[in-house]
């Protein structure tokens, strides 16, 4: 069974065991929820305009879309449909930008600005978690890893291979209290597992 460690260091004290501790349990739950039902990609189409209205979003009783996580690594702004934008409240469709590591989707909700990411290696994971405050939280269906430094939170989770990440980082606007600033992270990443096979 693959072991998400964020810190494979020998460095001895409490927290660091407990992380990895943590870590273990997540990578047991997280490998023991996965499945190999297959869904239909998807079609490809072109955004509507910020513009459009939220009433041309689906039914709450539609069925999300699926994709694989690497066909969404390359498009992450297609990791939100209509439906998921209107039900976060976010007005348009998500900016992609190239990132360190793939690109990236970022979005603004409430205040806080939310980045995406699909495929990030379990090497980012540690480094954006090593002086944070580290939790497991629940996501959608899914066990994440959280982190918290400096007002700024990031969420880890592996749906199929834990060396495969998909994160979000969450930056509040100046004067924004950073109290729903996970909150909004833990959202968008929870509508984006709906969307993955």
């Amino acid at each position: 069974m693959p072991r998400f460690d964020l810190d494979q260091r020998p460095r001895g004290g409490r927290s660091r065991q407990k992380v990895g501790l943590v870590l273990v349990l997540v990578v047991s739950l997280l490998s023991a929820g996965c499945s190999s039902r297959q869904g239909a990609p998807r079609p490809s189409s072109p955004h509507p305009t910020s513009s459009a209205s939220a009433s041309s979003a689906p039914s709450s009783g539609a069925r999300p879309g699926k994709y694989t996580q690497t066909q969404l690594a390359s498009r992450p702004c297609d990791a939100l449909d209509g439906h998921d934008l209107a039900a976060l409240g976010i007005s348009g469709w998500g900016k992609q930008e190239s990132g360190k590591h793939e690109p990236m989707c970022h979005w603004k909700l409430a205040g806080q600005n939310v980045s995406l990411g699909l495929d990030l290696p379990l090497s980012y994971a540690k480094t954006m978690t090593r002086n944070g405050r580290v939790a497991q939280v629940p996501v959608g269906q899914h066990k994440a890893i959280q982190t918290e430094f400096q007002g700024i939170c990031f969420i880890f989770v592996a749906v199929h291979d834990v060396n495969r990440l998909i994160g979000t980082t969450t930056i509040p606007d100046a004067g924004v209290s950073h109290e729903g600033t996970c909150p909004a992270g833990a959202s968008v990443a929870a509508a984006v597992l709906t969307h993955i096979r």
